[in-house]
């Protein structure tokens, strides 16, 4: 018996994974690795100590915002692509407008701050913000990786970046309850090449379980055949 035939409903209905129940299932996924990574956080790294004066500024909620809105555009990529959806890559490429947008205030940003002060939003910090946002970002990639590659996209490198993209950024807003830094020169770089990293792993995942798949078919096949 393979997890495709554990997933599958025995009365023979809609399976769990399928381009009918994808958005609702990346939701679901999103959702409890939000609280996945709000365990780890309090578990291991803890919430920021100004935590509750921070949530009172609006450069908080910049970063909220910004998290969120890279979150939503890469998830309803995945979703139109996996469902052959007409112009799938445009809320992806609305977040990148976004990204890119906060990548140039990062930039004027950064060309005003004295070097030490530079120095410092960038090593070891920056790993440090990367490494953790995939850490949060781990348990939703493999999950939602394996349900994308479920439904068989004609695009499998597009939709698993996509999917990737999104869990980095559902884990980079839960890692914002750490994260002290709330300046474009830092947020920019660094939080986005933590959601960029995620999607280039969630491009591996979804083609080494679409590989999985297509590997498993023919024995299936000769299974039934006997």
């Amino acid at each position: 018996m393979t997890i495709d035939d554990i997933l599958a409903p025995a009365s023979g209905g809609t399976p769990i994974w399928s381009a009918e129940t994808l958005p609702w299932r990346l939701a679901e996924v999103a959702a409890a690795g939000a609280l996945g990574g709000l365990l780890m956080i309090l578990a291991w790294l803890g919430l920021r100590p100004d935590l509750a004066q921070a949530v009172q500024t609006p450069l908080f909620w910049i970063k909220v915002g910004y998290a969120a809105a890279l979150a939503l555009g890469a998830g309803l990529t995945a979703c139109r692509l996996a469902r052959g959806r007409a112009r799938g890559l445009l809320p992806l490429m609305l977040a990148a407008c976004l990204a890119g947008g906060f990548l140039i205030f990062g930039l004027f940003q950064a060309l005003a701050m004295a070097p030490q002060a530079l120095l410092q939003l960038y090593w070891p910090t920056a790993l440090t913000c990367i490494v953790a946002i995939l850490a949060l970002a781990t348990p939703m990639l493999l999950f939602a990786s394996y349900g994308l590659a479920s439904v068989d996209p004609e695009r499998p490198r597009l939709v698993g970046f996509a999917g990737g993209v999104a869990c980095g950024a559902v884990a980079d807003l839960v890692f914002g309850l750490h994260c002290p830094f709330t300046t474009f020169a830092f947020i920019a770089p660094w939080h986005t090449a933590g959601a960029l990293i995620c999607g280039g792993a969630g491009l591996l995942l979804v083609e080494l379980f679409g590989r999985l798949r297509r590997m498993r078919r023919p024995l299936n096949e000769e299974i039934v055949i006997e």
